[in-house]
């Protein structure tokens, strides 16, 4: 189960970048962020929340590779209890990304988040009537 999800220093100002540029990339920045949102709400089966690549990603330890559409690509890496948001963008660019950071075990970000079960299920609960 996830307890912490910690972004890359770059990733908001990818996902900046990408919202600025077109539709297309706006709209897979979109589908990114649901897949965060949905390992925030504790899915345990990563296959579901949203179309992996073919081959997975096996330049990175633990790494996942998800296609957003339109060429656009999300490199995660599950270790543990924590999610790490790695990289967004073209298929090139994350490719680039991951020939960088090839065989890279350990990532070390500043930037956290706690996710914690219990918050989530008082929010939802509040917003109901």
């Amino acid at each position: 189960m996830i307890q912490h999800i910690k972004y890359h220093p770059r990733f908001h100002k990818q996902c900046e970048k990408l919202k600025r540029s077109n539709d297309k990339a706006s709209k897979a920045v979109e589908n990114a962020l649901d897949i965060i949102l949905a390992f925030k709400k504790h899915r345990k089966n990563f296959n579901t929340m949203g179309a992996l690549s073919h081959s997975g990603e096996l330049r990175l330890k633990d790494g996942i590779k998800y296609r957003l559409g339109n060429g656009y690509r999300l490199v995660l890496s599950i270790r543990k209890e924590c999610l790490f948001v790695l990289c967004i963008g073209s298929h090139d660019q994350c490719d680039k990304w991951l020939e960088k950071n090839r065989g890279e075990e350990v990532f070390s970000f500043s930037l956290q988040e706690k996710v914690l079960m219990k918050n989530l299920k008082k929010k939802k609960s509040q917003h109901t009537p």
